[in-house]
């Protein structure tokens, strides 16, 4: 993809999952389209209140919604995560074809296990309908997949040109991988994450993705040395990286399989790709999970030998959440670049100068009015929070933001606003002292 595109290494999500899809999927800022906090973290002071739905709000159109009165099919397949009704899912959003399920995570096995305490089993629905039935052979990277093909075979007659969104869960926790998986990486991290960092960085730079004059973050408070740790703590956090890496791996495997069926099907040669991530990586472990989180993942055999397995629930690594946000600060759920500066891609055929890659600003919310742009929409730039990206696409020097254009993010009450090459981020306590730091 990134050979026959281009790597936008300055892309910017959200600090979580939910309001980074809230925005994917309309082009407005997240609390403008219903997601200003996330549906199970909507504080008291927000109840009620315009743009703290917890939902994708009904009067905001979706990109599918737009394409569909365009002469568009649209299938989609993975993770929703705004809004649980029937009426707010993606069958009711301008999906022709959907298998989706509604939660933040939770097995990616057939065995249907949720999340958490609260919620206890998986809620799945397949165009609409609640609880269809999902095989018991069922891994979310490969059944996603698959159920994408599928929606795209079975709209194929209406002769329309499509839409397909696939939202792969992986490499959410719990991390989990099918039996043939579970080696792939084995013995990969056996040297710990402090040198595994030191060479991502080293091949960042050699890449040309970072400037090498550049610094980076530091290993955080709380995250020992690798060298400190004992044997079994080394096993097991190696262990956890090595599923993790698994779960990528496989995730790659099956993005080839869907662009070899765009290619057997005389499609890809028509068909734009967007690969983006919604935030940066995820930093909860056994330690630091919310007890809702903490006390579910206790209840499954998380053994050395069982860690990604059917009954386990694993969690991630402190550790290696630094190394995956290499080189910067922070975190999913801050506000730092660690946590909303995210892999991002656009290839087609048609991109001029492909393997190219722009350093200019790009959000989330930028890629509906893109997508419209780029099929000869109308855009009415009060519609959208979010600018289109087109004509960089055939430019590398065609400007998408001017130094003087700004743009922010906040949830939880930690915020950014990005100005040019220069950020202001403010996090509240007990994380910070809520103070404004250039």
């Amino acid at each position: 993809l990134a050979q026959n595109g281009v790597v936008l290494t300055n892309f910017h999500a959200a600090p979580t999952c939910s309001p980074a899809r809230a925005m994917l999927m309309s082009g407005m800022d997240n609390h403008i389209a219903g997601l200003g906090n996330m549906t199970e973290t909507v504080a008291d002071n927000q109840m009620g209140l315009p743009g703290y739905e917890g939902h994708l709000r009904r009067d905001v159109p979706t990109i599918a919604e737009r394409l569909s009165q365009h002469g568009y099919r649209t299938v989609m397949a993975g993770k929703w995560h705004l809004g649980m009704k029937r009426e707010l899912s993606p069958k009711a959003r301008g999906f022709d074809h959907a298998l989706s399920f509604s939660f933040g995570g939770g097995s990616h096995f057939g065995d249907l296990i949720g999340p958490d305490l609260h919620r206890p089993k998986m809620l799945y629905r397949k165009n609409g309908v609640l609880n269809p039935t999902i095989d018991k052979d069922f891994y979310s990277t490969i059944g996603f997949t698959s159920e994408l093909i599928a929606g795209l075979e079975e709209t194929a007659d209406t002769g329309k040109p499509f839409f397909a969104y696939l939202a792969l869960t992986a490499p959410h926790w719990p991390l989990q991988l099918p039996e043939e998986h579970i080696e792939d990486f084995a013995g990969r991290y056996d040297d710990g994450y402090d040198v595994v960092r030191s060479e991502r960085l080293k091949r960042q730079i050699e890449l040309g993705l970072l400037d090498g004059e550049l610094a980076s973050a530091p290993r955080p408070p709380g995250i020992p040395a690798w060298d400190d740790l004992d044997e079994v703590s080394k096993k097991r956090s190696a262990r956890v990286m090595e599923i993790y890496a698994g779960m990528i791996g496989l995730m790659d495997a099956e993005l080839g399989r869907l662009l070899r069926y765009l290619e057997s099907e005389d499609l890809a040669k028509n068909t734009i790709v967007i690969f983006i991530s919604d935030n940066g990586p995820d930093s909860w472990d056994q330690e630091h999970a919310p007890p809702v989180v903490r006390d579910h993942a206790v209840k499954f055999d998380n053994s050395l030998e069982n860690m990604g397995k059917p009954g386990s629930f694993t969690l991630f690594d402190r550790g290696w959440a630094w190394t995956s946000a290499t080189p910067f600060r922070g975190f999913k759920g801050s506000t730092f670049e660690g946590g909303i500066r995210v892999p991002a891609i656009v290839s087609s055929p048609s991109i001029a100068s492909p393997g190219r890659m722009s350093g200019q600003l790009v959000t989330i919310a930028d890629l509906a009015p893109t997508i419209m742009d780029l099929v000869g929409m109308t855009i009415d730039a009060d519609e959208f929070t979010g600018v289109s990206i087109a004509p960089l696409l055939g430019d590398n020097s065609a400007l998408v933001r001017s130094e003087q254009d700004a743009t922010g993010v906040e949830i939880w009450g930690r915020r950014s606003i990005t100005q040019g090459k220069w950020k202001a981020v403010r996090i509240p306590p007990p994380l910070s002292n809520d103070q404004w730091m250039l």
